[in-house]
């Protein structure tokens, strides 16, 4: 029986351990994400010049921090052989109600992310005609890469949206049990 006990909270430890790499790996391919213009002068783009990137940098940064807050109440509920995470049920609700809002708040930001690089990508690439030059294309290939990494990144902070979605669920469970 002591095994059944653990294990929501084990799936709920994987789970956030899961939703914290991706927190960190959006987090890290948004900060690297840069677009050189060789143009004269010379111009240099980063998450910093797009309110959308600033936001999903933001949001990544308060997830991982969410998260690792939340690493040890999980750890501590496996070690003390609890079905619900928190001890009590009222502080188990509290927490529930958090998650529900760092979840919330990791899927707007996904969706900042995606929104923008589409919203820009079918602009910018609707000036490009079918006559572009050496150079244009080059540009051509560096916005791409520009924006796919910023795709990625927004990909993998839906991806944690899931996951902490997931734990959602098996938090309303284990209290339901």
């Amino acid at each position: 029986m002591a095994s059944r006990a653990v294990l929501v909270p084990s799936a709920v430890l994987i789970l956030r351990l899961l939703a914290l790499g991706l927190l960190a790996a959006s987090l890290a391919l948004i900060a690297a994400d840069r677009l050189n213009v060789d143009s004269d002068p010379p111009e240099k783009y980063t998450f910093r010049d797009v309110y959308a990137y600033r936001y999903v940098l933001a949001v990544a940064v308060v997830g991982c921090a969410y998260t690792l807050l939340q690493l040890p109440l999980a750890a501590v509920s496996i070690a003390s052989g609890k079905r619900s995470i928190g001890g009590t049920v009222a502080v188990a609700l509290v927490l529930v109600l958090a998650d529900v809002v760092f979840a919330l708040l990791l899927a707007t930001g996904a969706a900042a992310g995606f929104g923008f690089t589409y919203d820009v990508k079918r602009y910018l690439y609707g000036l490009f005609d079918e006559t572009e030059t050496l150079e244009d294309d080059k540009l051509h290939r560096d916005m791409d890469r520009f924006f796919e990494l910023a795709y990625a990144s927004a990909g993998l902070m839906l991806s944690a949206a899931a996951c902490m979605a997931l734990v959602i669920m098996l938090s309303v469970y284990s209290l339901a049990k």
